[in-house]
Protein backbone atom coordinates (compact mmCIF):
# COMPACT_ATOMS: atom_id res chain seq x y z
CA UNK A 1 0.00 0.00 0.00
CA UNK A 2 1.55 3.28 -0.82
CA UNK A 3 1.35 5.97 1.33
CA UNK A 4 -0.65 9.00 0.98
CA UNK A 5 1.38 12.40 -0.60
CA UNK A 6 1.82 14.75 2.20
CA UNK A 7 -0.79 16.85 0.16
CA UNK A 8 -3.99 14.61 0.88
CA UNK A 9 -5.90 14.81 4.25
CA UNK A 10 -5.18 12.58 6.72
CA UNK A 11 -8.09 11.30 9.20
CA UNK A 12 -8.11 10.81 12.30
CA UNK A 13 -9.28 7.40 14.46
CA UNK A 14 -10.73 7.44 17.76
CA UNK A 15 -10.38 4.27 19.45
CA UNK A 16 -11.31 3.31 22.98
CA UNK A 17 -8.58 1.58 25.62
CA UNK A 18 -8.15 0.95 29.03
CA UNK A 19 -5.82 3.02 30.30
CA UNK A 20 -3.36 -0.04 30.90
CA UNK A 21 -3.62 -0.49 27.33
CA UNK A 22 -2.86 3.17 26.34
CA UNK A 23 0.04 2.93 28.55
CA UNK A 24 1.44 -0.62 26.90
CA UNK A 25 0.92 0.71 23.41
CA UNK A 26 3.03 3.96 24.46
CA UNK A 27 5.56 2.32 26.02
CA UNK A 28 5.71 0.08 22.68
CA UNK A 29 5.85 2.85 20.04
CA UNK A 30 8.37 4.29 22.77
CA UNK A 31 10.97 1.17 22.80
CA UNK A 32 10.32 1.27 18.78
CA UNK A 33 11.62 4.70 18.73
CA UNK A 34 8.39 5.41 16.71
CA UNK A 35 5.24 8.12 17.63
CA UNK A 36 2.29 5.98 18.73
CA UNK A 37 0.67 6.46 15.25
CA UNK A 38 3.20 4.86 13.26
CA UNK A 39 3.17 2.20 15.81
CA UNK A 40 -0.28 1.56 15.74
CA UNK A 41 -0.64 1.92 11.75
CA UNK A 42 2.43 -0.52 11.03
CA UNK A 43 0.90 -3.23 13.78
CA UNK A 44 -2.82 -2.71 12.29
CA UNK A 45 -1.71 -3.22 8.87
CA UNK A 46 0.81 -5.90 9.43
CA UNK A 47 3.66 -4.10 9.09
CA UNK A 48 7.32 -4.86 10.11
CA UNK A 49 7.90 -2.94 12.94
CA UNK A 50 11.55 -1.75 12.16
CA UNK A 51 13.04 0.87 15.52
CA UNK A 52 15.14 3.59 14.61
CA UNK A 53 16.21 2.83 18.23
CA UNK A 54 17.55 -0.27 16.50
CA UNK A 55 19.37 1.14 13.75
CA UNK A 56 21.43 3.73 15.99
CA UNK A 57 22.38 0.83 18.59
CA UNK A 58 23.72 -1.27 15.38
CA UNK A 59 24.91 1.94 14.21
CA UNK A 60 27.15 2.48 17.82
CA UNK A 61 28.00 -1.29 18.06
CA UNK A 62 29.63 -1.64 14.57
CA UNK A 63 31.56 1.77 15.70
CA UNK A 64 32.57 -0.13 18.87
CA UNK A 65 33.62 -2.79 16.34
CA UNK A 66 35.74 -0.94 14.82
CA UNK A 67 37.26 1.13 17.40
CA UNK A 68 38.56 -2.05 19.10
CA UNK A 69 39.99 -3.55 16.10
CA UNK A 70 42.32 0.06 15.64
CA UNK A 71 43.03 -0.12 19.51
CA UNK A 72 44.23 -3.88 18.63
CA UNK A 73 46.86 -2.85 15.52
CA UNK A 74 47.54 0.42 17.87
CA UNK A 75 49.25 -2.22 21.01
CA UNK A 76 52.32 -3.42 18.84
CA UNK A 77 55.35 -3.28 20.85
CA UNK A 78 54.18 -1.86 23.61
CA UNK A 79 55.69 -3.65 26.85
CA UNK A 80 52.41 -4.69 27.93
CA UNK A 81 51.18 -5.91 25.10
CA UNK A 82 50.34 -9.17 25.86
CA UNK A 83 47.81 -8.53 28.46
CA UNK A 84 46.47 -5.07 26.54
CA UNK A 85 45.41 -7.90 23.82
CA UNK A 86 44.00 -10.47 25.89
CA UNK A 87 41.72 -7.05 27.67
CA UNK A 88 41.05 -6.10 24.40
CA UNK A 89 39.75 -9.59 22.57
CA UNK A 90 37.86 -10.12 26.20
CA UNK A 91 35.54 -6.98 25.18
CA UNK A 92 35.59 -7.59 21.01
CA UNK A 93 34.36 -11.09 21.89
CA UNK A 94 31.65 -9.47 24.71
CA UNK A 95 30.42 -6.76 21.36
CA UNK A 96 30.45 -9.83 19.09
CA UNK A 97 28.08 -11.52 21.60
CA UNK A 98 26.17 -8.35 22.20
CA UNK A 99 25.45 -7.45 18.69
CA UNK A 100 24.53 -11.47 17.77
CA UNK A 101 21.97 -10.98 20.61
CA UNK A 102 20.68 -7.68 19.49
CA UNK A 103 20.38 -9.19 15.66
CA UNK A 104 18.78 -11.76 16.78
CA UNK A 105 15.91 -9.94 18.98
CA UNK A 106 15.21 -7.33 16.31
CA UNK A 107 14.72 -10.11 13.80
CA UNK A 108 11.99 -11.66 16.24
Amino acid sequence: MVRPKQTERRRGLLIKLLSQEKEIICQQAHLAGLTVSEYIRKCALNRPIRSRVSREVAAELSKLFGLQKHLLMDIKNLPNEEELRRELNSVLLELHTALATFNKKTAE
